[in-house]
């Protein structure tokens, strides 16, 4: 008697495997007869299904291994053929940083030198735990989770193109991520090592403490811009100041903050108060610069980092790297390991603090896309955050 043919929602499926529309889950025909609910993620149902197909399922393992090799034999590139075609599509549809596009490159390198004689149609977990023994055995917790990750993506866009039918990546546990050790910056802290730090240390670090910013952005930031853009961090100055309830404001400070972790932008727009016209003032020295902090090297380099567009302006590394040898120099921190010393980005969590005790909200102000506030909208219809007048004391 010919088996009942499968519905249309169960069409795609693998064999035993079913949908339930009530529960919005999919469930899985055991060897004993049972069901075992799988959850509501299709493909992690699917991987499991077919990987207990091959394992409980003896006589329909065989077929299909014979049938897979078969097909490899005469016709089917292995998946490492495919991997430049999918990265081209994942840097075109996700735009992600410059430094996350080297770090694809490379994983896609390793990809194709170990999938070198593997189908698409072959790749299993035990595949992905042997890649990251090959390749990331030594690695830590973060970046363990950083390599399946990889996987997981490739794979995704490899069953977007009908390469797969299931992600095996999808199957892999996550390592478990060690509390951060790194210890909060202490304002006494702060003052210590911004008494000590060079005049265009103290104006980023001051920057940081007043914007809530990180080095990235702090390090961006003119002097002066024309109009607010997506591509540009700067002040744009009122012909007169104006008079407010807590004190004059002199312009807007336009910060593009851009999120690498979620691949989205956030524009805020700053007030510019007193205590940041006063950081602005002060840090205009005899260097000629468009940027507020900048600094002229001792020796001209051949070429420029990539973070910068200018000779004067301040890398976000160095900015970093000059932070903590001064606060090691001055030996505030010097009970803590290494590891645990707050670095410049902490000024970040501490100006958060000071807006939080001071009754200021400081999401909005940190660029968090899920903050309330007030938006605005420029000429060049780019939507910007526009975040309340405050100021913190040091």
């Amino acid at each position: 008697m010919a088996a009942r043919p499968r519905t249309k929602a169960m069409k795609h499926l693998p064999e035993h495997l079913y949908y339930d529309s009530r529960r919005g889950s999919y469930r899985l025909r055991l060897i004993t007869g049972r069901f075992k609910m799988l959850g509501k993620d299709r493909e992690m149902a699917i991987a499991v299904t077919k990987e207990y197909n091959r394992v409980a399922r003896q006589d329909v393992a065989v077929t299909v291994d014979s049938l897979l090799n078969s097909t490899y034999e005469f016709n089917e590139p292995s998946f490492g053929d495919h991997v430049d075609k999918l990265l081209l599509r994942i840097i075109h549809e996700e735009e992600p940083s410059e430094d996350f596009i080297n770090t694809m490159k490379m994983d896609a390198d390793r990809t194709k030198e170990f999938f070198a004689t593997v189908p698409s149609t072959q790749i299993t977990l035990q595949h992905v735990n042997d890649y990251l023994n090959e390749y990331h055995s030594e690695a830590s917790a973060n970046v363990h989770n950083r390599k399946v990750a990889w996987l997981k993506k490739l794979f995704s866009y490899a069953m977007d193109e009908s390469l797969m039918e299931s992600n095996p990546a999808a199957l892999k546990k996550k390592k478990r991520v060690e509390k951060k050790q790194r210890q909060r910056l202490k304002l006494e802290w702060y003052r210590v090592i911004h008494a000590a730090a060079p005049l265009w240390l103290q104006t980023a670090m001051d920057l940081s403490l007043q914007t809530t910013h990180a080095r990235l952005e702090i390090s961006r930031i003119q002097y002066n811009i024309k109009e607010p853009s997506k591509k540009l961090c700067g002040c744009l100055w009122l012909d007169k100041p104006e008079l407010t309830s807590i004190g004059n404001v002199y312009g807007k400070l336009y910060i593009h903050r851009q999120k690498v972790a979620d691949k989205e932008a956030a524009h805020v727009a700053i007030p510019i108060g007193e205590k940041l016209k006063a950081i602005i003032d002060r840090s205009r020295d005899r260097t000629v610069s468009p940027f507020v902090v900048h600094r002229l090297p001792q020796k001209c380099p051949k070429n420029l980092s990539k973070d910068v567009v200018h000779l004067t302006q301040v890398s976000p590394d160095y900015i970093s790297r000059t932070f903590s040898k001064i606060r090691d120099k001055v030996g505030c921190c010097e009970h803590l390991e290494f590891s645990q010393r707050p670095t410049f980005h902490e000024i970040r969590a501490l100006a958060a603090h000071l807006f939080d005790i001071n009754g200021i909200d400081p999401q909005s102000r940190m660029a968090h896309t899920d903050a309330k506030s007030t938006r605005i909208y420029t000429q060049n219809h780019i939507e910007w955050v526009g975040v309340p007048f405050a100021e913190v004391d040091v």
